[in-house]
């Protein structure tokens, strides 16, 4: 099932990688160094390029180191899905990629994948534009693809997406801002959008997306409703 159409659309947390990855080490980590980080910027001299982060929050949430401490790990043990969250995260994990303690595990499938639709030794027809769409932000996703084991991928893809720059992941309007943004001109179906998530993957469709769902180990369990209303792959290797 090769697929034809021009433009990828790719969803990063149990499609690219396992949300094992996620869950037991990007998270973990970020709450194991965010005290840390959060002290710098109560000293007398604080990190300039950390104060953006910090200034996103709440005011109310800003007073003290333990009242800012405590609700940033109420948001990220809720997995809330907010811009001064996500943006905070990415400074944190870029300073674990950076010192190599964090490297992003890929599904071998998705290095394959990129091979092909990113390689300029590909043929026309295999080459392909490749954009990430992530509720993570856009800073945190080039931190992953920058830093896998294998390697940077990032001169392959073409764009980032996030709920900032795009709009929440189950709303038909963030795939049409999308659409309209990296195939100006063309069919919304030359875009294929893969996701585990079967909620991103209707509304992708209702916005004329071609979309599959993508099955992976440790994902949540799909139902009958589910395969026989989506296609459903369990790798990349059966759209090259």
């Amino acid at each position: 099932m090769p697929v034809l159409q021009k433009k990828i659309l790719l969803d990063i947390e149990g499609t690219v990688c396992s949300i094992s990855f996620v869950k037991d080490v990007l998270f973990p980590y970020f709450l194991k160094t965010v005290p840390s980080v959060l002290q710098l910027h109560f000293t007398a001299n604080p990190p300039p390029d950390l104060q953006p982060y910090i200034d996103a929050f709440p005011p109310t949430s800003r007073t003290s180191y333990d009242v800012l401490h405590q609700h940033i790990r109420e948001l990220t043990l809720a997995d809330k899905k907010v811009p001064e969250l996500k943006g905070l995260q990415g400074y944190v994990w870029r300073r674990g990629y950076e010192s190599g303690e964090l490297k992003a595990p890929l599904f071998d499938d998705v290095y394959d994948a990129f091979r092909i639709w990113t390689s300029a030794e590909s043929t026309a027809a295999e080459r392909k534009g490749v954009f990430i769409y992530s509720s993570g932000s856009v800073d945190a996703q080039i931190l992953l693809f920058s830093h896998t084991e294998k390697g940077d991928l990032t001169r392959g893809i073409q764009g980032y997406y996030d709920t900032v720059n795009a709009g929440m992941k189950q709303d038909k309007s963030s795939y049409e801002k999308i659409a309209d943004t990296i195939a100006a001109g063309e069919q919304k179906n030359n875009i294929l959008f893969l996701s585990d998530n079967v909620k991103e993957i209707a509304a992708a469709k209702e916005a004329g997306l071609e979309a599959f769902v993508v099955e992976r180990p440790g994902n949540a369990p799909l139902t009958d409703e589910d395969r026989k209303a989506h296609i459903v792959i369990e790798n990349f290797s059966s759209l090259l």
